[in-house]
């Protein structure tokens, strides 16, 4: 495992944000610049909501902007599905929300430590869900905090280091690591045992994803497996050679009903099974690098398509594409033809 990052110190950053007017990061002039023709006025408005500090800017009682300090449950959440920002030399997470085809929603988070974070959100009585909007207050807003409360653009503001910030999981980042590039043992046998280390799994894939998927793709580890994932979180990918996993047969078999479209296959002289769970949002290769499906063992390939990083559309239901499915494929042959010709 690879050096961890240390956190800002808790009790300081706690302190900072205790102190912090949440109504002076909602700027007014900014406002001012934005309303239009709007001649009704508004006011700030501090609360407290579940033991949390939020301010909201309201016009007729209803709000137009909320600025609160985030629970520090959702951050990690915000960071995996929020697009990376500059907001005048702050790094920011934005998210937008479509529904019905349109945008319904814009929220702006600024995070201040790995655990603790402000988030900016366009309120309902807006009338523009519009993250241009939001992103001049979120800008505003950041400026007034001290230099050493924010993170600039490209700053390590969690514990993830390296590709492990663009994997789409729920943990922090302490179980991830960049893979390290090592040789691919030779032999099938050899390589199969080999794969107790991930990175050899990644290394057993990577330049057949890369020429496949493109450069974008990274891999990572965590224990026991191997992941290739890129920063728009378009398509994760999943990747194993492990003579520990179960064999083929045992997915292709399924006696639980579990996936549908059980197919056999062949992989350059290897023999394979694919599959996808019953709501297409997964898409499955394994291949026998023994030269039977009912041998224990195997090398497999796993794609998901994520939603796209910084848009929550929850209209749109993500299935495996063709596309990716042909290029998963081609993957698989690749990586039997060049790693495991045949048995043994």
């Amino acid at each position: 495992m690879q050096p961890r990052p240390a956190d800002r110190d808790e009790a300081a950053v706690g302190a900072a944000l205790a102190a912090l007017d949440l109504c002076e990061l909602i700027d007014l002039a900014v406002y001012d610049r934005r309303k239009g023709d709007v001649t009704r006025p508004v006011e700030r408005k501090a609360e407290v909501k579940h033991g949390r500090k939020q301010c909201s800017l309201l016009r007729g009682g209803y709000d137009l902007i909320s600025v609160r300090d985030m629970d520090p449950s959702h951050l990690v959440l915000h960071r995996v599905d929020g697009a990376v920002i500059d907001l005048g030399g702050v790094k920011g997470y934005q998210t937008e929300t479509r529904r019905m085809g349109g945008l319904d929603g814009c929220e702006i988070t600024v995070p201040v430590s790995f655990e603790r974070a402000i988030t900016f959100e366009i309120g309902s009585a807006s009338r523009s869900k519009d993250c241009g909007l939001l992103r001049d207050f979120a800008t505003a807003g950041a400026a007034k905090l001290s230099r050493d409360l924010v993170y600039p653009p490209d700053g390590q503001d969690s514990a993830r280091i390296g590709a492990c910030a663009d994997w789409v999981a729920t943990e922090k980042g302490e179980t991830c690591d960049p893979a390290v590039e090592v040789e691919v043992p030779t032999g099938a046998e050899t390589i199969i045992a080999a794969g107790a280390d991930p990175n050899v799994q990644c290394a057993v894939f990577r330049d057949a994803v890369r020429m496949a998927f493109g450069p974008d793709f990274a891999p990572i580890v965590t224990p026991g497996s191997c992941y290739f994932v890129e920063p728009k979180h378009r398509l994760q990918i999943e990747a194993g050679a492990t003579a520990n996993g179960g064999a083929p047969g045992e997915w292709h078999a399924d006696p639980n009903k579990t996936y549908k479209d059980h197919q056999l296959i062949t992989f350059g002289e290897s023999p394979g099974v694919t599959f996808r769970t019953q709501d297409d949002r997964e898409f499955a290769l394994y291949a026998s690098p023994l030269g039977n499906i009912d041998v224990r063992g195997h090398v497999r390939l796993r794609i998901v398509p994520e939603h796209e990083r910084g848009i929550k559309d929850w209209d749109r239901r993500k299935v495996v594409s063709e596309l990716d499915v042909g290029k998963a494929l081609a993957v698989m042959d690749f990586v039997m033809a060049t790693h495991f010709r045949g048995p043994g």
